[in-house]
Formats: C-alpha cells, sequence, structure tokens
C-alpha cells in the first residue's frame, strides 16, 4: 500500500486491527462459551447419576432410568447412554444404542470417595459400606451409599462425539454418555453468524474511519489548499492561524515562518539580478558605442574591421540581450512585468515572424504555415512580438539541415492556440521537464557557440504567456516534429469575429524561402 493515501491507510489499518481484535476476542469467547457449555453439561450428567446411586439398584431400574433420560432435551436432540457395571466388573446395564467403539474399559475409574457425601455419614456410619436395607426409607440408621468422585471425558463413538461421565459408589460404577452433537450444532451455528457478521462489521469499521480520517484530515486539507494558492508572486502572503485546531497550529507557525524566509530569498535574489542588470546596461551601451566608432576608423581593409564587427559587436549585443531578458525575468518574478494588453491581429502578427522565419533561414529551411485568419487577441504586442520571436528562432537554431519548421494559428475553447513545429533531433524524455528552466541546455555538455542563445528564451516566453492569462508548454512529439504549443485568451469582445478561426479563410503556404 505503499501508493495508497493516508486516509486509504488509516481505515484500512482500523479495519484490519479490528478484524484482528474481533477474531482474537471472537477465538476467546468461543472457547469460554464451550467451556461453559460443557461444564453446564458436566453437572447436568452429575445430577443425573448422583442421584441415583444412593442404592444397588437392579436391571430394571436402569431401563426406566434410561426411559425418562429419553425426555431430556429439545425434540430428542440430545440423548443419552447407560452403562452400569457392579463392583466386580459385571456388566448390569449397557443402552441398546450404545456404540461398539466406545469402549468402556479405555475410561478412567472414578475417584476416591467425594468428600460431600461422605461428610453425610455420621462418626458411627462413617465406614459404613453394606447397601441400604431394601424397602426400607433412607435414614440415619439405613444410610445411603457415598458417592465416588466423578470423572469426565470426550470421546468419539458411532461417528459422533460423547461426554462421558464415569462415576458410582462402592457397589457400582455408572457411565453416562452425553451426544455432543446438538451443543456442537450451536457452537458452529454461533460461529457461522460470527463469520458471517465479520465482514458487515468491518465494512461499518472501514467507512466510519473513513470518514472519521477525513475530519481530522480537514485542517491539513484547508492548509493544504492555503499553502497551494501561494506562488513565487504571492510569498508575502502569510497562513491564518485562527480556524486551525492546537495541533495544527504549531505547523501553520513552522510554515509560515518557512515563508518568510523563502520571501527575503527570493527578494534577494530578484533585487540582485535586476540590480546587476541595471548595472550591465550603461556599461556594455557604453561599450558598444566605443566600438562602433572604433570601427569607423579603422582602415577597411586592415582585417581589423572583421574582428571588431563580427566578433566583438556581435558578442556585446548579445549580452545586452541576456542583460534585458534577465531584467524581464526580475520583473516578472516580482510580479511587476509591464504588460499593455490591447488586442490585436495575432493572425497578422503570427504572419508576420513566419516571414522573418524565412529571412533568417536563409533558404535551408522550409517554412509551412497554416494560420487562421481574423484571430484577434488582447495582448502586449511588443511582448507577443518577442515571444513569438524566440519560439522561432529556437525552431530555425535547433533544426537539421534541409528540415522545416511548421507555424499553426487555431482557435479552440475561446483560446487562440498556436503551435511551433521543427524538425530535428528532438528533445530526450528525460529533459523534457526542463527546458523551461533558465540557462538550461539540453546538451550541456556543449559549449555556446556565436549567435547561439543563453537558455532564457523559453524561460521569458512562458512568462510573458502566463503574464497574458495563458500559457506555454512542451507539446507531444509528432514522429521527427518537436513541437511548442502557445495558448492565449481571445478577445472577449471579438467573440464574433473569430467565431469562423477554423472554418474561414485560413492561409496555408509550404515554401523554401
Amino acid at each position: 500500500m505503499s501508493g495508497a493515501s493516508f486516509r486509504t491507510k488509516l481505515a484500512v489499518g482500523s479495519a484490519a486491527l479490528t478484524a484482528g481484535l474481533l477474531i482474537l476476542c471472537g477465538s476467546v469467547a468461543w472457547k469460554v462459551n464451550y467451556q461453559i457449555q460443557m461444564a453446564r453439561l458436566d453437572r447436568e450428567v452429575r445430577s443425573l447419576g448422583t442421584a441415583n446411586l444412593d442404592r444397588v439398584f437392579g436391571r430394571d431400574h436402569w431401563e426406566r432410568f434410561e426411559n425418562a433420560l429419553r425426555f431430556i432435551g429439545d425434540d430428542g436432540a440430545q440423548r443419552y447412554l447407560l452403562l452400569v457395571r457392579d463392583e466386580g466388573g459385571r456388566e448390569v446395564y449397557r443402552s441398546p444404542d450404545w456404540p461398539e467403539d466406545l469402549e468402556p474399559d479405555r475410561f478412567p475409574a472414578p475417584g476416591p470417595i467425594d468428600v460431600s457425601t461422605e461428610a453425610e455419614l455420621d462418626p458411627v456410619h462413617r465406614l459404613h459400606r453394606a447397601p441400604p436395607r431394601p424397602g426400607e426409607p433412607l435414614s440415619r440408621d439405613n444410610p445411603p451409599l457415598p458417592r465416588l468422585h466423578p470423572v469426565f471425558l470426550t470421546s468419539p463413538g458411532g461417528g459422533q462425539t460423547w461426554r462421558i461421565g464415569v462415576m458410582g459408589n462402592p457397589f457400582a460404577t455408572l457411565v453416562i454418555a452425553a451426544n455432543l452433537n446438538g451443543l456442537e450444532s450451536g457452537m458452529r451455528d454461533l460461529r457461522r453468524s460470527f463469520l458471517f457478521g465479520l465482514p458487515l462489521v468491518l465494512l461499518l469499521v472501514a467507512a466510519a474511519s473513513w470518514l472519521l480520517a477525513g475530519r481530522a484530515l480537514r485542517p491539513v486539507q484547508l492548509l493544504t489548499s492555503a499553502v497551494e494558492s501561494i506562488d513565487a508572486r504571492g510569498l508575502h502572503e502569510r497562513v491564518a492561524m485562527r480556524g486551525y485546531d492546537f495541533e495544527f497550529q504549531r505547523l501553520v507557525e513552522v510554515f509560515n515562518a518557512m515563508l518568510s524566509r523563502l520571501e527575503t530569498s527570493f527578494q534577494q535574489a530578484s533585487r540582485f539580478t535586476a540590480d546587476a542588470a541595471h548595472e550591465l546596461r550603461t556599461p556594455l551601451t557604453v561599450l558598444q558605442g566605443e566600438l562602433e566608432q572604433a570601427l569607423q576608423k579603422v582602415p577597411p581593409d586592415s582585417g581589423a574591421d572583421r574582428v571588431l564587427e563580427v566578433v566583438l559587436l556581435e558578442e556585446v549585443e548579445h549580452l545586452k540581450a541576456i542583460v534585458e531578458k534577465l531584467l524581464m525575468l526580475s520583473q516578472a518574478d516580482a510580479g511587476h512585468l509591464p504588460v499593455d494588453p490591447q488586442p490585436i491581429d495575432f493572425s497578422a502578427l503570427v504572419e508576420e515572424v513566419a516571414d522573418d522565419a524565412g529571412i533568417l533561414a536563409g533558404g535551408r529551411l522550409t517554412i509551412e504555415r497554416s494560420v487562421a485568419s481574423g484571430v484577434t487577441v488582447p495582448v502586449d504586442e511588443i511582448l507577443a512580438h518577442q515571444l513569438l520571436q524566440n519560439l522561432a528562432t529556437n525552431a530555425i537554431r535547433y533544426n537539421r539541415p534541409g528540415g522545416s519548421v511548421r507555424f499553426g494559428l487555431e482557435t479552440r475553447d475561446r483560446q487562440a492556440v498556436l503551435t511551433v513545429a521543427n524538425t530535428g533531433p528532438g528533445i530526450p524524455l528525460g529533459e523534457r521537464e526542463r527546458v523551461f528552466e533558465r540557462f538550461y541546455r539540453v546538451d550541456p555538455a556543449r559549449t555556446r557557440t556565436r549567435g547561439e542563445g543563453a537558455g532564457l528564451g523559453l524561460s521569458l516566453s512562458r512568462e510573458i504567456a502566463r503574464a497574458h492569462g495563458g500559457e506555454l508548454r512542451l507539446g507531444p512529439d509528432e514522429g521527427e516534429w518537436t513541437v511548442f504549443e502557445l495558448t492565449l485568451p481571445l478577445q472577449r469582445n471579438g467573440a464574433g469575429a473569430n467565431a469562423h478561426g477554423l472554418g474561414g479563410a485560413a492561409c496555408s503556404k509550404s515554401l523554401r524561402q
């Protein structure tokens, strides 16, 4: 159950613990009840036997006694069998139904004289061993015989189980066998009832545990919801203490303290990035101006102009681009990215960027388009152009020779959906989650060559998309195609103009630029 929720584990654990306790208690209760029933049966057998051992009786008496025993029990569910022997071991009486494999010789002999019956004799007759005189009532002068201590055991016989009571007096040994079928049948019914009701009880316990666990975890769910609502731009927010039980208030305090530390660290990092970007802009601008002036003074055929223009000026421009992106990312982190959304013809903007991509490709790639016309989106045009330019540049830079770049625009679920796809080596499965990380490259071992990005373009593009209420994601690979998908909300007031986005006039081109 390693993947199960805590609530499920608690409910299952409670049910399992309850099952174990119920089975244990049920087994103990069943055994105790069985022993109680056996003790009751032993007392009944002893009572029946000792009442007929105060004299010496003949066969006729034992026949009448057995006939009387047939009326004991519920509808004959429990039957008694008799076997009587005299002091010499000769059989006086045996029940006709006595099982042959229930051998009396295997039974133990009754114990010594029962002290309780021996106490009935006065000192004069304590050693009296002669049977009472027949025809006379029992009295002090004609006392009853002392009874031997009974012995009980359980033995099978005739395909059934019997409770055997062996008792007697000095002149006779009486064996009463009580059929245990009725008792065992009742115990089986009790066990079946217990096993039948156990699943129902466990189900009720599991349901109750599930509900109680839900109530107990409610503060955790509320805390989780509160924490989930806090993002990088909301680190100044705190979870309210009120409404939580005492046990969770300490957790809230610790979490708020952690938020304070995160806020401080985040502000310091953002401030450092913004300050560094601001401080670097001026020196880079001055350096660029000095290089341009130096380039004008260098003789055209000296070779130094090539070094200044191609190497130094390009690197300075690249550094300025990195500084500008870092400044924008720091503003986005702080939630202060300047956005001025205005309804624009997004279809025309995509066509423009596709044209620029054809120029940048220099005839090395095929630019494909499937752009729905008349798609109006409320965005900051400058930021949106930078976002699309980043995607197009990325698609060109990481393409294969003779490959293709595909631009697609459609409307779907009140959103403009732009896809920019390119052929190429693709992105490994283990790297797909990291393509939007800052300064990340798919091949970290590769050193940056001239014209190659610093790994900030996709991260900045996603921040721009989110600042407009949209999203930029890496779509599933389509064969050799790597696909990026941008979604932006449509202009609400221009819904009618966008209704024909998919079915209206679409421009589909495939040209070799």
